[in-house]
This record gives structure tokens, sequence and C-alpha cells, in this order.
């Protein structure tokens, strides 16, 4: 394997540096969690929520109801961090506890209208976001970027999976 530019090693059968492709995704993780980025996205959004807040309605509303621990290893957390990110939430009245169908002694935890409305003002900010970070781009390159990115999540995400 060859060192890369980047300090990065290892070149594909196709010649594309890993390390280049490595650097660049964690410059983008670097700057989107950023916490003058995210206070902005919180700050357009109109919605007054920590920034832990946002990963939690997001991951409610992409899973729907679930169980606490659910919830917490989606969000890569302790129990009892996500336990205190929703307690915040519940207060505010955009998570709530509801009956688990299949045990009644389990409470799963879902978004109120509020809190859904709330994400998808979050959600829209965050887009504006990469809009204007993206608005000077041909849109070849955009069509070209985006499913190609979608592969490198779907692929990160599942190596991220395996045990």
């Amino acid at each position: 394997m060859q060192p890369s530019s980047l300090g990065g090693v290892g070149r594909d059968a196709s010649g594309v540096t890993i390390g280049a492709i490595e650097e660049s995704v964690v410059a983008i993780v670097r700057a989107a969690t950023r916490p003058s980025v995210q206070e902005r996205v919180v700050a357009h959004a109109g919605v007054a929520v920590e920034r832990a807040a946002y990963g939690v309605l997001g991951s409610l509303g992409e899973l729907g109801p679930v169980r606490l621990t659910d919830l917490a290893r989606q969000l890569g957390v302790d129990p009892s961090t996500a336990s205190r990110q929703v307690k915040a939430l519940e207060e505010r009245g955009m998570v709530a506890r509801v009956g688990d169908p299949g045990d009644g002694r389990v409470a799963r935890l879902g978004l109120t209208p509020d809190g859904a409305a709330a994400l998808e003002l979050l959600r829209g900010a965050r887009h504006r976001l990469f809009a204007d970070a993206l608005a000077e781009w041909p849109a070849e390159d955009l069509a070209a970027l985006a499913p190609l990115l979608a592969r490198l999540a779907r692929d990160l995400v599942a190596e991220g999976q395996r045990s």
C-alpha cells in the first residue's frame, strides 16, 4: 500500500486514493458538527434546542417509536446519556413515551406533533446550509456527487454495524 499525499494509506484497484477520500469525509464531518454550524442551523430553524437534541429528533423521525436502548444504539451513546437528552425533549413537549404493543412493561419514545414540526424546521435549515455551500457548483457536478456520496454513506453505515 502506498501512502497518499494527505497521510492516508492505500489505493484501491482503480487508483483512487482512499486516504484522500477519508480526509475529505473527516473534514466534512468536522465542519458539519462544529458548534458554530450547529448553532447557525438551530438559529435559522427558529427552534431553541440543544445540539444533541437534533440527533435525537432526527433518529426518532427516521426510526419511529423505539425503545430507549435502541435510540441510544442509533445515536452511539450510553443509554443514560440518551435518557437525559430525551428527558429535555419530553419536558419541551417534543418527545412522548407510548406503550409498547408487544410488551406493556416497556415504553417506546416517539415524536409529538411539536417534535415533528421542530425536526422539519431543523432539516429545512440544514438543507439551506448545504444549498448555500453548493450554490456555485455546476448541476452536473451535483448530479455526479449525489449518488456517489449516498453510496459511500450506505457503505460506511454498514461497516459501522459490523460486529
